[in-house]
């Protein structure tokens, strides 16, 4: 008996730690913000329909699947999830029809599985944010409370507004931020000041003091690059509104904050899973949205051939999205259908050594070398990632050596392949073999023959 209470003891101590201390705004613990990227999962790129059912289904295949113990935790529900307007005391609430029981039950259904819930907000109503119960510009407090009584997790808010001067968008930003501080609830803040007429607001300016998580990028899309004719002067891809993995990494490395312990710059939500096809055929209004002119008459059918011309991405192609993220120190946040996850889709995802090179305590993005086709990344426990990266559509040989990556003097180094998921030795240069297309070989290398 003495044994059985003291174990209960332990337990308890245990719980309260990992738990934390409840506020009177909600009826789950809080989680701590994390010190290294948010892994989990958005609904947007997956184009499921948002109800209640499927995202509990959801949370459940993220355990199954082995996503939870990866380190997927948060589930995090776009656009599409509120009543169309307020109640009658000025509060958000979700659609009685598809979420029933409320967003607290929801909450309630990740918390017990060990996964943390996110919803979507705005300040405003306008673009891809047209829902008036949304906007939470005037209503911070309200809505800030309201998401820690139900035992929210995750908030993304997002801009959706043609104007985009940065004093204004600070002063909005800092306004929810403040409201959800003083909840007294740990609600990670991410932001999106990218959905404006300004889509480089996110990589002009570091936002760091502002939020914990901010966009820095355009969308990125299930392509590798564009490969169609234009569509038009308003061709999203043209335009830049959508994005290859190549361009959208390309942008994300440029950005004037980058990513550091407990502040992340977010490069959009991974694609690995998602198909070009799925993509257009749940997103094709929001694709012909971008199109004022040209093909914008053509049925959806037509429209869906057109675009169609795009292949989606290789498995290749996929775990190049991934380990470039790595290598960025980014969030990780799937887009797929956790649902019906195939093992490719898995094994990708779940990668445990990819996901220790992002997921590793330094927080520190990778830096070009004098070849920007090789990447490197010092690790805190005084190793290295070193990224081979091909865009190209030929095979390239790329290499670099131990002295080039900042190793000190070794009779020889290990180099392990995190995606071959081989060792081989070497005594001073790496990446002997041309790498394949559209491939991102994946290193890390240590000091030591072993």
């Amino acid at each position: 008996m003495r044994r059985l209470l003291v174990g209960m003891v332990v337990l308890g101590v245990v719980v309260a730690l990992q738990g934390g201390c409840a506020t009177a705004h909600t009826s789950s613990p809080p989680a701590p913000i994390p010190s290294t990227p948010p892994m989990g999962w958005n609904s947007w790129n997956s184009g499921i329909a948002l109800t209640e059912k499927n995202i509990d289904d959801t949370i459940d295949a993220m355990v199954s699947s082995g996503m939870r113990e990866a380190g997927y935790r948060y589930v995090n529900i776009d656009a599409g999830w509120a009543a169309p307007q307020r109640d009658s005391n000025g509060e958000l609430q979700a659609d009685p029809v598809r979420f029933p029981d409320g967003m607290a039950a929801v909450a309630r259904h990740a918390h017990d599985r060990g996964m943390l819930l996110g919803l979507y907000a705005s300040p405003f109503d306008e673009r891809c944010s047209a829902q008036p119960a949304l906007a939470s510009a005037g209503h911070e407090d309200t809505d800030a409370h309201e998401f820690a009584d139900w035992g929210v997790d995750y908030l993304k808010y997002d801009w959706c507004r043609d104007e985009a001067d940065h004093t204004h968008q600070v002063k909005v930003f800092t306004a929810m931020r403040d409201a959800l501080r003083a909840t007294g609830r740990p609600i990670l803040y991410s932001i999106n000041p990218n959905s404006s007429d300004d889509p480089t607001a996110g990589s002009r300016y570091d936002w760091s003091d502002v939020a914990d998580m901010a966009r820095t990028t355009t969308d990125l899309v299930p392509v590798w690059r564009d490969t169609m004719p234009s569509l038009g002067p308003t061709d999203p891809f043209g335009d830049h509104d959508f994005l290859g993995t190549p361009d959208q990494f390309d942008a994300a490395a440029r950005v004037v904050g980058p990513s550091k312990r407990g502040y992340w710059t977010d490069p959009d939500a991974l694609v690995v899973g998602v198909s070009w096809s799925d993509f257009v055929a749940h997103h094709l209004q929001a694709v012909r949205n971008h199109l004022k002119e040209s093909p914008t008459e053509l049925p959806d059918d037509q429209l869906s051939q057109l675009l169609l011309r795009q292949p989606d991405m290789t498995a290749a192609e996929q775990r190049a999205n991934l380990s470039l993220w790595a290598m960025l120190s980014a969030p990780l946040i799937a887009g797929n259908d956790v649902r019906s996850i195939d093992a490719q889709t898995r094994d990708i995802l779940i990668n445990p050594d990819v996901i220790a090179i992002d997921q590793d305590p330094s927080v520190s993005p990778a830096r070009s070398m004098a070849d920007p086709r090789v990447l490197v990344k010092p690790l805190s426990d005084g190793t290295v990632a070193v990224a081979l990266y091909n865009s190209a559509d030929t095979p390239q040989n790329i290499s670099t050596t131990a002295v080039q990556i900042g190793m000190g003097p070794a009779t020889c180094y290990a180099v392990r392949d995190l995606w071959a998921r081989t060792k081989t030795h070497t005594l001073d240069v790496i990446g002997r073999e041309p790498v394949p297309p559209h491939t991102v070989t994946l290193l890390k290398v240590s000091p030591g023959c072993r």
